[in-house]
Parts: structure tokens; sequence; C-alpha cells
């Protein structure tokens, strides 16, 4: 099965991951990482979360972690900014 190296960050206010790296399957969407993170920083459905590709944009729900990697990747790993508000764009 084929992994994505995923490297989360985070942005201003957002409570920071004592591991912030994972392997994560490539054929995942964007969603189960926004369900990953609301799991391990213990945030509600109800509050907000935004995660950004880069520090640059939002990437769609349904978006592939294998596409991101392949046309986002730095040094093999895909970076995920996330916030609890607007932070970029």
């Amino acid at each position: 099965m084929e992994k994505v190296k995923v490297h989360f960050v985070a942005v201003g206010s957002a409570p920071i991951m004592k591991k912030n790296k994972f392997q994560i399957s490539a054929d995942q969407p964007v969603a189960s990482i926004t369900s990953f993170l609301r799991k391990m920083l213990r945030i509600g459905s109800g509050e907000s979360l935004f995660l950004y590709c880069n520090s640059a944009f939002t990437p769609s729900p349904d978006e592939l972690l294998k596409d991101l990697r392949d046309c986002f990747a730095v040094r093999d790993e895909l970076v995920i900014h996330y916030s609890l508000q607007e932070a970029w764009g």
C-alpha cells in the first residue's frame, strides 16, 4: 500500500501536536485527514478547522493525498498547515 508522508504544522493559536509527521495511505482524501486532525486535537465538528497546502491554498475535501503529494510535496513530504481561523487566502 502506497503511503504519503504528511507533515502537519500549526498556525496561529492552533494546538501543536507532539508528533507532527505521519505516513498516511495515498488513496485517502483530504477529508480523512481533516477527521484525523479533529480527533488528534480534540476539536469538535462545530468548531472551525482550516487546512492549507504549502501555506498557499485550501485543498478540496475530495482531493487525494497522492495527487497533492505528486504536485506539491517538498523533499517527498506533503506539508499541511492547520489553523482554527482563516490564515491565508
